[in-house]
């Protein structure tokens, strides 16, 4: 009967070892869990900003494009109404 008990106490003392791993590394897994969420959260932050600059970018890109068209129509058709007005 002693034998078989000491057998219990090994497989259980291996059982709560095994327990305690466990333990720690699910606690490793949730501290990797809530940095990759972090970084997550850091990186779609960064994409919005991103995407705002570029956007706005995109936009002063065209505003100067229309504004040389502007100054580039203004210069060939001022000449032409000043010369057809005298």
């Amino acid at each position: 009967v002693q034998n078989q008990v000491d057998e219990v106490i090994d497989v259980m003392q291996e059982n709560i070892t095994k327990v305690i791993e466990r333990g720690e590394r699910l606690d490793d897994l949730q501290d990797k869990s809530e940095s990759l969420s972090d970084n997550a959260t850091a990186f779609s932050n960064r994409a919005k900003q991103l995407r705002r600059q570029m956007w706005w970018r995109g936009c002063k890109m065209k505003a100067i494009i229309a504004l040389v068209a502007v100054i580039l129509l203004l210069v060939i058709i001022v000449p032409l109404v000043l010369k057809y007005h005298t």
